[in-house]
């Protein structure tokens, strides 16, 4: 009874806690410009407070609002995402940063719609495959057409040389899939294809490759490829048990890049220490079991399925930031969740958050004086 009465305040604790910590490191790592220009400091912080504003806003209505109204939305999310990641592509319209058109700019805001698109493709999927729940084994109905109707979303975000985020999105499609009961042996070949291919595009790309290679044999490509990882590894080290202190980083005195949004971690290690570092990853795996029990509770189907997707998303890109960081796997482009800086993403995962909450008001859960749980109408494969 303490559990799923409490579960939901657990897991807003964590969460307020992992985004005040983002915004004091924010501070940290943005001191560096000062000596540039003092304004750029606040600057920051205030695109960021502005980002969690509306987050905040999307997450309380996402909470109040019943998901079932949402996922009837599903479709015309999915294709509005679809809409804005070919805006990308186009010249004039679509930002390029580092090579990369990932972003649209509107009054001087950037925005990525690569994370609109891992949660429009989580809505799609628990939208069909809950209303179709019945047929998850048909080849149609349970494997063809929700594969056929998320390949552009994929796709779209591939062209767009955003592999981690193809990675996560082509993953969460082949868990939520898993959990609705689509017959494996059409399942099983998809991820094995999928990465495959995103293998194979990282090869063909000259710096992707030169990523691979620089894992492969860190040492040797120090000064090259493998220079963040490198200059991670270092602030991670020099920060030892308690840390050199608050500000005190040297790391991110132009040694390491982007201390603000994909290698915050390593600054953290830094200045606070392995016990704060430990921290954050036991406050990860704290969201994850809130975010696992709040789904298994869902009143149907298309819940939890809808849980499984947003617990998937926030697992995999914490875990893949924290191997990228930690040279366990090849360099990605990739946020920690509601720490590093970026509207986007802490838009999207504000977003994920408040239709969790929504879940946990709607969940079914053991009566006060009952023995067991309710018996629900519906098989999931958990």
């Amino acid at each position: 009874m303490f559990i799923q009465r409490n579960v939901a305040y657990v897991l807003l604790i964590t969460m307020l806690g992992l985004i005040a910590l983002g915004l004091v490191m924010l501070s940290s790592t943005s001191s560096v410009l000062a000596t540039v220009d003092m304004t750029s400091v606040y600057n920051n912080l205030r695109k960021q407070c502005a980002w969690l504003v509306i987050g905040g806003i999307a997450c309380v209505f996402l909470s109040r609002c019943d998901y079932q109204k949402v996922l009837r939305w599903a479709p015309w999310t999915a294709g509005f995402a679809g809409v804005l990641l070919v805006l990308c592509l186009i010249p004039h319209i679509g930002v390029r940063v580092n090579g990369s058109p990932r972003w649209l700019r509107l009054a001087g805001w950037t925005y990525q719609p690569s994370e609109f698109a891992k949660l429009a493709l989580i809505l799609f999927l628990s939208w069909w495959m809950g209303k179709n729940q019945r047929h998850a084994h048909e080849f149609l109905r349970g494997f063809f057409w929700p594969i056929m109707c998320a390949a552009p979303l994929f796709l779209l975000v591939a062209e767009q040389q955003d592999l981690g985020t193809a990675s996560i999105m082509l993953l969460i499609l082949v868990v939520i899939m898993f959990c609705a009961g689509t017959n494996l042996l059409y399942l099983l070949p998809v991820p094995i294809m999928g990465l495959a291919g995103l293998l194979l595009t990282s090869i063909l790309i000259p710096e992707r490759w030169q990523r691979w290679v620089a894992f492969l044999h860190p040492e040797l490509h120090r000064d090259g490829a493998g220079y963040q990882q490198w200059q991670a590894l270092i602030a991670l080290g020099s920060g030892g048990l308690g840390g050199l202190g608050l500000g005190n980083s040297r790391q991110k005195m132009y040694y390491l890049p982007e201390v603000n949004t994909d290698f915050v971690f390593p600054i953290i290690g830094e200045e606070l220490g392995m016990w704060v570092s430990l921290a954050i990853v036991l406050a990860f795996l704290v969201m994850l079991l809130c975010s696992g029990w709040i789904t298994l509770h869902a009143p149907n189907p298309a819940g939890v399925l809808l849980g499984t997707g947003i617990t998937t998303m926030i697992a995999l890109q914490a875990m893949m930031n924290l191997a990228v960081v930690t040279s366990l796997m090849p360099c990605k482009g990739l946020p920690l969740p509601f720490i590093s800086y970026g509207g986007s993403n802490l838009l999207t995962c504000l977003a994920a958050i408040g239709l969790l909450f929504n879940l946990h008001r709607q969940g079914i859960y053991q009566g006060p004086r009952q023995p067991a749980l309710i018996a629900k109408p519906y098989s999931v494969r958990m």
